[in-house]
């Protein structure tokens, strides 16, 4: 397949006012216009102009070297001076919120970015905290946090190695055997992270390292990772990086979930066996063009790996697997990958992974701004596995860096001052979206059914909002007045819908016998 120019060398395009902040090795981030902010700069600047100077002393810690710098924050390599060893130190400073005031301290850009950026420092902090607490040999340790400087640091292990991308280059071409030895173990660290309800958002070859020696693979930077809870936020900006962010990612109103690193870590993948970045995923809603896998790679990889990846990289995130779980099973084979019209609802749906006329204007729709969001919707369950095959090209090599953007809110188109917040989920809650269709169905009596038992107990917060339930696309009642509800147990799709609701939020649950299972939905007219 041949190379696609615009996927290598991109400059993104940002509207009138906006400011672009050029980063290490040709990344960028592109924010919001502020007052104070005068044209992109004709040279680019490089982060050491906002860096601590090399050999700032902080705390324990002496600043030895520049590592890299994003969106959200700027890694350093450091010396700990008590214990005589290498450390990784990630600095709290979003550029679109703060600047370096004088030379060492951050502040907020403005007063009204104040809130914003004490949001979001909290949130990094509490980050911190549950990052300190995996203990995974494929996920970068996080051994301390603390606050200085008006800003916050996440001390980290200092990895040796190289990044995927720089080992590529001499070790291409890879095989079906080695790719599994090592993202097989990446995946159950993962699985950790999404236990513990945060997503990283930015997987790429550049935070994926090759350790020396042992040549495992261990997850790195952490800085643009947040908790499916979230908090509110006037900057409700996210980090992409082209060809591995899947589309929920650029807009303020995708439901983000551990589906969003799948595409990503799926597009390492694809990369790998096809030689080429993914098409960037905006670019696959109305037509897509991207060559699957189980083509570009067919007769040198085995169908079922080569399916499991086209299935984590279809753009709908309703249409792909929910877990790591469910993905690993389809890298093996021991599952087979659904068709895309086998995940739709009730609802319109995909019909395929390329989208048609129907999938432009639902996944454009989600971008609209809205009165009312569903701030969440919690489910306290394991997400469930539903998880085939579909089917030469240039052996892989290491595109061109990849570039790196700040996706700010998308403009109001009326009054609203900041977009309604998106919807949050628990670990491993399987929270989806769709547009809610235009007819409704008469809710059918639910029976008691026959063998063992389950019960799912429904609270509509707050009082007086209520909620149509459906559960395996019947309509069972409204909640309120359903409370409670029995099922069998097993796998079960259920679906709340309402008047109130811009779309429809859907989730797999699986019940053992006598189990009591909260669903929490939560309703708000915050703008």
């Amino acid at each position: 397949m041949a190379s696609d120019p615009s996927q290598d060398e991109t400059i993104p395009t940002t509207p009138r006012g906006a400011r672009v902040d050029f980063d290490l090795d040709g990344t960028f981030t592109v924010a919001p216009a502020l007052p104070f902010a005068g044209d992109a700069p004709s040279n680019p600047p490089t982060a050491s102009h906002i860096a601590l100077p090399l050999g700032f002393a902080l705390h324990e810690y002496t600043i030895e070297a520049l590592l890299g710098a994003g969106g959200f924050g700027i890694s350093y390599r450091a010396r700990d001076n008590n214990l005589q060893c290498q450390v990784a130190l990630k600095e709290y400073l979003p550029n679109d919120l703060a600047v370096r005031a004088d030379g060492q301290s951050v502040l907020p850009r403005s007063d009204a970015d104040t809130e914003a950026y004490r949001l979001g420092l909290e949130r990094f902090l509490a980050e911190a905290r549950v990052l300190a607490g995996f203990r995974h040999p494929n996920i970068v340790r996080v051994t301390r946090f603390f606050e200085a400087n008006r800003t916050a640091y996440m001390v980290m292990d200092y990895e040796q190695g190289e990044s995927l991308r720089e080992w590529l280059h001499g070790h291409s071409p890879v095989d079906e055997a080695a790719l599994k030895r090592m993202f097989l173990p990446l995946l159950d660290g993962l699985a950790i992270v999404h236990d513990a309800g945060v997503v990283h958002r930015d997987i790429k070859p550049a935070n994926i390292y090759v350790r020396d020696g042992d040549g495992s693979l261990v997850l790195l930077d952490f800085g643009a990772a947040r908790q499916t809870t979230g908090v509110p936020s006037r900057s409700l900006t996210s980090i992409v990086t082209p060809g591995y962010a899947p589309f929920e990612q650029y807009h303020t109103r995708g439901a983000q979930g551990p589906w969003t690193d799948l595409y990503a870590l799926a597009g390492v993948l694809y990369w790998l066996v096809t030689g080429q970045k993914p098409l960037e995923a905006p670019s696959r809603v109305k037509d897509d063009i991207m060559m699957p896998a189980a083509a570009a790679a067919a007769g040198r990889f085995s169908p079922a790996f080569l399916a499991a990846i086209d299935w984590a990289l279809r753009v709908d995130e309703v249409a792909r697997p929910c877990n790591v779980a469910e993905f690993r099973r389809a890298l093996l084979g021991e599952a087979p990958v659904p068709e895309p019209a086998a995940t739709a609802s009730s609802a319109p749906a995909r019909s395929s992974a390329k989208g048609g006329k129907g999938s432009k204007g639902k996944l454009a729709a989600i971008g609209a701004v809205a009165v009312l969001a569903l701030l969440g919707l919690f489910a306290l369950t394991r997400s469930v596995p539903t998880l085939a095959p579909p089917a030469h090209t240039p052996v892989a090599q290491a595109p061109a860096a990849e570039t790196q953007t700040t996706v700010a809110p998308p403009a109001a188109v009326s009054a609203p001052a900041k977009p309604s917040a998106a919807a949050r989920v628990a670990p491993s809650s399987t929270v989806r979206t769709q547009k809610p269709p235009p007819a409704q169905q008469q809710p059918s009596k639910p029976q008691d059914p026959a063998g063992p038992v389950a019960t799912l107990v429904f609270e509509i917060v707050p009082p007086g909002e209520h909620g149509v339930v459906l559960v395996d696309g019947k309509t069972v009642g409204s909640a309120p007045p359903l409370k409670e509800l029995k099922l069998a147990t097993g796998k079960h799709k259920v679906e709340i819908r309402g008047d109130k609701l811009p779309r429809v939020y859907h989730f797999w649950v699986e019940l053992e016998p006598n189990e009591r299972r909260k669903l929490w939905a939560k309703f708000t007219n915050e703008l």
